[in-house]
């Protein structure tokens, strides 16, 4: 795995007034999310199954630990997969999670 990059993200309320004055508020209850840069790179045979798993998981959720040890839930983003022939059979893969919620 190469090195994984990460985003946190808050989802707030923010309001700015004429004085200089802010006011912000959080919106919802999991208002704190992140996200996950990834590249794996391997032999094509390896990188189908890799791939063949984050396409079925752009909706469906699973249990990943991220680099800080946190096992949380999170899905593959929509069109991040991408694929990078690097030498003969050696694929390099791009793809990003992003954190996902459960009821």
């Amino acid at each position: 795995m190469g090195t994984p990059k990460g985003t946190d993200t808050s989802n707030i309320n923010e309001v700015s007034f004429g004085d200089g004055y802010t006011q912000l508020s959080s919106n919802g209850i999991n208002n704190a999310s992140e996200s996950w840069e990834l590249t794996y790179t391997g032999r094509d045979e390896e990188i189908k199954e890799v791939r063949t798993f984050l396409n079925s998981h752009i909706i469906k959720s699973f249990k990943w630990i991220n680099p800080y040890g946190e096992e949380k839930l999170y899905r593959v983003v929509n069109k991040s997969i991408e694929s990078e022939f690097v030498a003969g059979k050696i694929v390099s893969l791009s793809f990003k999670f992003i954190q996902s919620y459960a009821p």
